[in-house]
């Protein structure tokens, strides 16, 4: 099992990588990839709250630098779609968080796409599944009935540690619920290859990042790296 780009932008777990997600300005996405975030979340849902039209994206994506790499998200999306929007905007991943199937997934890795597959956590049974997507880096999120991420509700860490024991040669996304003051712990205690924050470094508006948050957590992240 591998992916199709084995040069996948990606680092060990020691090496703990930040993914800011739902960035939905401009000025907020140079601002926060001047921060240092090695991945802007762009999501491409029209039923998200944090929803970036295709046609913004294109205005700007393409002046966010090179060291910051673009990820989409998807949820149940046409292939063609996500190729194309891909395509367009420059991404490095795609992430489908709905119910794409293992065969649609591997249609993806097989046009050359990094893909990252979204699996909602509810108890031991929802890791069953992995095993069956024939891509490296799997995202766990909480579960939510209805909701697709970005609800800033955590799910038991002990499962994502599970993960780890079950899918050695998998690649960790780690979300749900992750703020500044959290962090340090999930990182330390799961050690993930990415940690994934929308909600967590927001105030009221979602969509519409807090610059100081963001600085914050990713000086936690590192914390928490460096323990091990």
């Amino acid at each position: 099992m591998s992916e199709s780009n084995p040069s996948s932008p990606i680092l060990p777990h020691e090496n703990c990588r930040v993914k800011i997600c739902g960035v939905t300005q401009r000025e907020q996405a140079l601002a926060i990839a001047e921060l240092g975030v090695d991945y802007l979340g762009l999501n491409f849902w029209p039923k998200s709250k944090r929803h970036l039209p295709l046609e913004s994206a294109l205005t700007w994506a393409r002046e966010i630098p090179g060291t910051t790499k673009l990820v989409g998200l998807f949820v149940n999306a046409e292939a063609n779609d996500v190729q194309d929007t891909a395509a367009s905007v420059g991404l490095s991943f795609v992430q489908l968080h709905g119910d794409e199937t293992p065969d649609f997934c591997a249609r993806l890795v097989e046009q050359g796409l990094n893909v990252i597959k979204a699996i909602q956590v509810k108890d031991e049974s929802s890791l069953d599944g992995v095993a069956a997507f024939p891509v490296q880096n799997i995202l766990l999120d909480a579960y939510h009935p209805g909701m697709r991420g970005g609800i800033g509700e955590t799910f038991p860490w002990k499962l994502a540690q599970e993960f780890k024991q079950r899918y050695p040669e998998r690649h960790l996304w780690l979300a749900g619920g992750l703020t500044p003051e959290n962090v340090a712990e999930a990182v330390a205690g799961v050690h993930p290859q990415v940690v994934d924050v929308a909600s967590g470094v927001e105030d009221a508006s979602p969509g519409v990042k807090n610059l100081e948050k963001v600085r914050r957590f990713i000086e936690a992240t590192r914390t928490g790296a460096a323990v091990n």
